[in-house]
């Protein structure tokens, strides 16, 4: 007996809420864009964040073809998948104008820049769920992209200079186009599931 309705009503609940936060977070830099000035960058991660939860999304419901039944500990690691990308929404971008007095650079770099730790863990899950759940190999094209992945939002996180940080964040649009266009391309998508 499939249990997937559990595991999918789970994370579509855990994704809606992921996706509801992050466009109430765009919408808060616009609504304040005359007070605070907006700044490219978070609002680079935020569009490449939200291909991600899409591209999260939509192999959810790819799953059934995979996998027709999930353990509890398989449910657990679906779970955090989708709470690492609600964190991160959570964090990216303010949710009050007062959280961006100073504009959103200086948030970006005060708190924000914490959501890009968020995004490596989902990336390093979905590296685990893929290798152990679906026995991908991790050798294959995808799993050198992912590596790729979890690094970058890492280096970015630790980078001081706005440059750094920057140019990180400019490498890293290609890379999530690229590793979209290839799980589509291969009838999977993103970085999760079925990746052989």
């Amino acid at each position: 007996m499939s249990n997937f309705p559990i595991v999918a009503t789970i994370l579509s609940m855990i994704l809606g809420l992921s996706v509801t936060r992050l466009l109430l977070g765009v919408l808060t830099v616009f609504r304040i864009r005359r007070a605070a000035k907006p700044d490219w960058v978070p609002l680079a991660w935020a569009a490449m964040l939200f291909t991600t939860q899409l591209d999260f999304w939509w192999a959810v419901n790819a799953l059934p073809a995979i996998k027709v039944t999930f353990t509890f500990l398989e449910f657990l690691l679906l779970v955090l998948l989708a709470l690492s990308l609600f964190v991160a929404s959570a964090l990216l971008l303010p949710s009050r104008s007062e959280d961006e007095q100073n504009g959103l650079q200086v948030y970006f770099e005060q708190d924000g820049r914490y959501a890009l730790l968020s995004l490596s863990a989902y990336l390093f899950l979905g590296l685990v769920v893929n290798v152990s759940f679906f026995k991908a190999s991790p050798i294959a094209l995808w799993g050198v992209l992912d590596v790729i992945m979890i690094a970058l939002p890492l280096c970015a996180f630790i980078a001081r200079s706005r440059e750094q940080y920057a140019s990180i964040a400019l490498a890293y649009i290609p890379i999530t186009a690229f590793d979209l266009v290839v799980s589509l391309a291969g009838s999977t998508v993103g970085s999760q599931f079925d990746r052989r």
